[in-house]
């Protein structure tokens, strides 16, 4: 049996975050793994392709250079993705590898229209928010932008963890 079809599997099966750290110790250890879990992404099955993203994240937090040639790609599926809980491990890839000059203006953009979307999830908004402070870090006019848009967003609407995520932002830019 090939390894994709041995990950496909498992990604199949009811998981747990134990199952999971397991599929990203067991790529970490075979770095060339990681191309067959990164094709499961565009599995048919959105419960395979979402878990397969999930364990992209967590490879992505121990190991983010290696999502450097695929940042393009993801910023593409980011682009076009419907599922809430992928939008949100996309952005979290994203998040863990570093920023490519020139910036994309296409994450940018993405960053800045969902980042105070009401129709998206707490993790959606506030991922956008800190994703759009370390692209607009690089572009000192475009930190101005954002923090007009953080200052004037009417945060009486927004729960908790996305006014926390505004705070905390706007403490980083006025520093």
């Amino acid at each position: 049996m090939e390894k994709i079809d041995e990950f496909r599997n498992t990604l199949a099966m009811p998981l747990s975050k134990l199952s999971i750290d397991k599929l990203v110790r067991e790529i970490c250890l075979h770095p060339e793994y990681l191309k067959d879990m990164y094709q499961l992404i565009s599995d048919d099955k959105i419960v395979v392709s979402w878990r397969a993203i999930w364990a992209c994240e967590k490879v992505s937090e121990q190991h983010p250079g290696w999502f450097v040639p695929l940042q393009d790609d993801i910023i593409r599926r980011l682009l076009t993705c419907r599922h809430d809980g992928s939008k949100r491990l996309f952005l979290s890839i994203l998040y863990n590898v570093p920023v490519s000059t020139p910036i994309s203006i296409d994450l940018l953009n993405y960053c800045l229209d969902h980042m105070l979307a009401p129709q998206e999830s707490i993790g959606v908004q506030a991922l956008a928010i800190r994703m759009a402070y370390r692209l607009c870090k690089c572009e000192p006019e475009l930190l101005k932008e954002l923090q007009l848009i953080l200052e004037n967003a009417d945060t009486e609407y927004y729960s908790t963890g996305v006014k926390t995520t505004i705070r905390n932002i706007l403490k980083k830019i006025n520093k």
